[in-house]
């Protein structure tokens, strides 16, 4: 009985908060609270809509899919309740234009997914039936307010040229459009090897140019040779010492190529060759030319995340720049069109009024004062993150190689370089995800998010889902990768098996190379590196040769052990296999440690007992000790154990990255990108495949195990 009372309460405060709303004071409050609301939701989506490829949490991804999401909703029930209300306001049409440009205003977010960009047509018709409502309501109910002629018509002006850059944004990235406009460019590719082998320091012939433009008048194309040959001082060898002015145009190029890839074509193997030469004998020809070639690839991926997800590969269409002329144009009419509004605007009617603030003016007033001001801002931060967009800087650079008078001119030279010195935000996270299994097999996430009603909604987290802190990604990794990448002489990839080669004693370690699949070959080595980093951890007297392998074993082997357990689509197995794999192993470690509680027990188990087991043979876990116990006891050198441990991961990681899924790649690229990524674009533009597969057992059985 004692909570009768203040149920009665609470029910009270919800009906008076239902009839303050039903009131015209009510509905003018909700509007005014949503056009608010929009202004600050436009501004996070401008702020924040590509930072995507540099941020992998989850909340963040859920918040900015929520205000993607959102903008719709808000735009119809906001126009709904205008054309509900029992009374007119003249600044009405100017909210709910300002309500529909939200639709396509952020530039750095056009898509949420590829599956967007594969609904362009759905988009365009809901798009052009909400203008042609809105017109008809501007024109219909808010006929007597014309006052806000002129302004109104200039915010649907921009609002069509926003909407629309959206659109044409979305269909370039979807896949039919993708196949149309890259076919040329991909049988320009299968002839243009032809012309004889490219030197490497006058770089590839590549496209460079927006892929509309025509092939068939080669001498109005931009290649990477003209860069590379221009004569220009920007470009030359002591205005662009570093080459960091044409390796953008290379990226560029190397982004139309990748393209190629996702759109299903492939190209000769002669064009391969010639790209691997300028990579090995141009990029990769110093000491530190890893950290170039690196660079490249990173500016390339950032030009393929544009082009899917947001709105720059429209924007830097020849031709648009006259659109965007306009677009400032009407931006600057409707600016001050509405602060003349504001000067001169009056109650009509005090019944349909909020009330006024302490200095004199109305709500209404400051409603939309906030609304002009997140607009200026909003196009401010848009104009400013376009203008040092790599994309702005190779059309900069390519019309300075087009016009002598550019070359000629010191101040244009001094303009473009700032600008090409500029980078805004990082291309990508930069981080390698960890996981170890030893330490996370035996974690069991809540039931209360993860069950059969919630896996609709969201994705489920497995047992021994429980991911380790991220790290920088080491220049040591780069470092060792690029090496045992420069080194390789062929053009199919060994999952280490080509490491172990090298010396009779490492020889004796190929049988844990050559298990059923490459996830167990992953999840069995990454078990004995963490045994060898438990029996043999760094000390004082290591030189710093050992230092340098011990980060470069431990981080690639907590690296791609993340990949299975998170992410097995990028991994040469089918998704399922890797899966039941990862699966069964979690089964056989509870079962191997089931007395083990700390991390020294469990290392103990493993050191006493390598030959465990099951029904079905030898367990992913005692092969892992017993190759970990071969490491340690057959080889008694610490140093040849990390070098050794160091040379295979670096291989391994080079061997799972080639892949056919380009748009797995592709999505990961909104998760703040992987390591694995940059190597597929890399080793797909050398050429260099996977050797044949080893042929997985039957995945019905292996389920049936467990």
């Amino acid at each position: 009985m004692a909570m009768g009372p203040a149920t009665i309460t609470n029910n009270n405060a919800t009906d008076g908060i239902g009839q303050l709303l039903e009131t015209a004071k009510g509905k003018l409050a909700m509007i005014e609270l949503l056009v608010i609301f929009t202004a600050f939701l436009l501004l996070f989506l401008v702020a924040f809509g590509s930072c995507r490829r540099r941020c992998s949490g989850v909340v963040f991804r859920l918040v900015i899919f929520t205000a993607y999401t959102l903008s719709t909703y808000v735009f119809t029930y906001a126009l709904g309740l205008m054309q509900e209300a029992p009374f007119r306001n003249e600044l009405f049409p100017v909210w709910a234009v300002f309500l529909m440009i939200i639709l396509g205003s952020a530039d750095s977010i056009s898509a949420y997914s590829l599956e967007d960009n594969e609904q362009w047509k759905s988009y365009n018709w809901q798009i052009m039936i909400k203008l042609i409502w809105l017109s008809f309501l501007i024109d219909w109910y808010f006929r007597d307010t014309s006052n806000t002629g002129f302004a109104t018509q200039c915010l649907l002006f921009i609002s069509g040229l926003k909407a629309d850059e959206r659109a044409r944004a979305l269909m370039a990235a979807s896949r039919h459009s993708l196949e149309r406009h890259t076919k040329a460019v991909a049988d320009y590719m299968s002839v243009e090897h032809e012309s004889g082998e490219v030197d490497p320091g006058r770089g590839e012939a590549a496209l460079a140019r927006h892929h509309r433009t025509p092939l068939d008048n080669v001498d109005e194309l931009i290649t990477i040779e003209k860069v590379w040959m221009c004569e220009g001082r920007l470009l030359s060898s002591e205005g662009d010492p570093h080459n960091k002015l044409k390796d953008i145009c290379l990226s560029f190029a190397l982004f139309k190529l990748l393209r190629l890839r996702y759109a299903g074509y492939s190209l000769p193997q002669e064009a391969h060759k010639k790209t691997w030469n300028l990579i090995r004998r141009g990029l990769l020809s110093k000491e530190d030319g890893y950290k170039r070639a690196f660079q490249v690839v990173e500016d390339e991926l950032t030009f393929l995340f544009d082009f899917f997800y947001t709105k720059y590969s429209v924007i830097f269409q020849p031709g648009r720049s006259l659109l965007k002329l306009l677009e400032f144009i009407y931006f600057t009419l409707s600016i001050f069109t509405t602060t003349l509004i504001l000067t001169y605007y009056k109650r009509h009617d005090n019944n349909y009024q909020l009330g006024t603030m302490p200095n004199g003016l109305s709500i209404e007033v400051v409603v939309t004062s906030v609304m002009i001001i997140s607009f200026i801002i909003v196009e401010l931060m848009q104009f400013f993150f376009m203008g040092f967009s790599e994309w702005a800087k190779v059309i900069l650079i390519c019309k300075y190689v087009q016009k002598k008078s550019w070359q000629e001119n010191v101040w244009k030279e001094r303009i473009i370089r700032e600008i090409c010195r500029v980078k805004l935000m990082k291309p990508w996270e930069q981080k390698l995800h960890q996981y170890s299994f030893l330490e996370s097999y035996s974690y069991k996430p809540s039931r209360l998010l993860n069950n059969k009603t919630m896996a609709v909604y969201f994705d489920q987290t497995r047992d021994g889902q429980r991911q380790s802190t991220p790290i920088k990604l080491p220049e040591e990794v780069k470092q060792a990768v690029f090496h045992t990448l420069k080194s390789n002489y062929s053009t199919k990839l060994e999952n280490g098996q080509a490491s172990l080669r090298v010396n009779n004693e490492s020889k004796k370690l190929l049988w844990a190379c050559r298990l059923e699949t490459q996830t167990r070959v992953i999840i069995v080595w990454h078990i004995a590196t963490s045994f060898c980093e438990h029996q043999l951890p760094l000390g004082r007297s290591d030189s710093p040769a050992t230092r340098i392998c011990f980060l470069v074993a431990t981080s690639l082997s907590k690296y791609l052990a993340y990949l299975v357990a998170f992410a097995p689509w990028l991994l040469p197995d089918h998704r399922y296999d890797a899966e039941c794999m990862f699966d069964q192993a979690i089964i056989e470690a509870r079962d191997f440690f089931r007395k083990c509680k700390r991390m020294e027990d469990r290392v103990k188990e493993m050191k006493e007992n390598s030959s465990g087991l099951s029904v079905r043979g030898e367990t992913v876990i005692s092969q892992g000790a017993r190759l970990g116990n071969q490491l340690v006891n057959d080889i008694n050198n610490k140093d040849m154990i990390w070098r050794i441990l160091a040379d295979f991961w670096a291989e391994m990681v080079l061997y799972v990255a080639p892949s056919d899924n380009a748009k797995a790649h592709t999505e990961h690229l909104t998760r703040g990108g992987e390591f694995v990524t940059h190597l597929w674009a890399l080793l797909y533009h050398a050429g260099i495949e996977r050797g044949p597969p080893t042929k997985p057992c039957n995945a019905l059985e292996r389920r049936n195990s467990f």
